[in-house]
């Protein structure tokens, strides 16, 4: 399978994303409101701003291409299949979540639709993806693998020695960094001696493309290209996505006084990936105001149903919940 250009796009496949784009921004409403209810024990690290990213990149992969989402790849989950109920169990930890209510649902994987369970340790991902790209080549596929991660993860072992191992075996992986400029609470700037992280990609002898974060098509085109690349046994690429997280961090920080650099915020907000993907479909005849109303009720009524059966599904059991965790499950002592 070769990835089209973004001008090769059809109105179904505008109108497919504008509706993957806005899922991502009204579940990551609706679970923060619920949080913030004391519905939901947990919340999300939220990825409002940054959605252009996982659906540009992921939106041209084939079934049997793998993904390790990093914490704020929400995206990642509505492109290759995953719904909006099952992502619901899996933030509730219910019975009918993938793993049984045993991990978050941000680290949870889907095996039979290529998404590898992630970690909780930072930049750990990285070198996972280079060890499925081993397993891809020597399956003699030519599947590849996306990797993501945030700009904090490029100052760890875990990266260096990812993206060396991928470049020396010339393995099928690219690599997406998020860089939403912050370390959590402070700016990027403070661990890094650069100010492009694709710049690093010279250092083991693979392409390094800076891409606009919030212009999905310009997301899309760029890993398109790094995904023939490695289709065709030309090995790994980085690729770094400028983007913001309009919100904070977690939802512990996300009053308007947590807000890292307020006016650095309102600047980026003002290049909505939501408002840009639906310019460029307005100016390509497209996505009408209709279709934006269409989809926007038909996301919402999804998530309200979702909700509603979610919170209905039952807890995981007692002995469910230690299953496969001790040799003798709980309920068998």
């Amino acid at each position: 399978m070769v990835a089209k250009n973004a001008n090769d796009l059809s109105a179904h496949d505008y109108r497919k994303m504008y509706s993957m784009m806005l899922t991502s921004r009204l579940f990551t409403q609706k679970v923060l409101e619920l949080n913030k209810e004391g519905v939901l024990k947990v919340g999300l690290h939220p990825s409002t701003g940054q959605e252009a990213i996982g659906i540009g990149a992921c939106y041209s992969l084939s079934t049997d291409d793998w993904v390790i989402p990093s914490l704020r790849t929400m995206e990642a989950f509505w492109a290759k299949g995953v719904t909006v109920l099952e992502q619901l169990n899996a933030v509730i930890g219910n019975s009918g979540s993938i793993s049984d209510g045993k991990e978050s649902f941000h680290h949870c994987g889907y095996p039979e639709l290529g998404i590898m369970a992630g970690s909780s340790i930072v930049g750990s991902q990285v070198p996972l993806a280079a060890g499925i790209g081993l397993s891809l080549k020597n399956k003699k596929t030519n599947n590849v693998v996306i990797c993501f991660f945030g700009d904090g993860a490029t100052g760890r072992g875990d990266f260096h020695e990812g993206l060396n191992l991928a470049a020396v075996l010339n393995l099928p992986v690219v690599f997406v960094c998020e860089n939403n400029l912050y370390f959590q609470t402070v700016p990027a700037s403070v661990g890094m001696a650069i100010n492009d992280i694709s710049d690093k990609a010279v250092g083991y002898g693979m392409p390094g493309v800076t891409v606009d974060g919030q212009d999905v098509f310009a997301v899309y085109d760029v890993v398109s290209e790094a995904v023939n690349r490695a289709r065709n046994g030309d090995g790994p690429t980085l690729i770094e996505c400028k983007t913001l997280s309009f919100l904070g961090h977690y939802p512990t920080m996300l009053k308007l006084e947590d807000i890292r650099d307020f006016k650095e915020n309102q600047r980026w907000r003002k290049r909505d990936p939501l408002e840009i993907l639906g310019t460029n479909g307005r100016d390509k005849k497209y996505i009408t105001s209709e279709d934006v109303e269409l989809i926007t009720k038909q996301v919402t009524k999804e998530i309200e149903n979702a909700v509603e059966m979610a919170l209905q599904t039952p807890a995981t059991s007692r002995e469910s919940a230690f299953k496969e965790i001790y040799k003798n499950p709980f309920g068998e002592i």
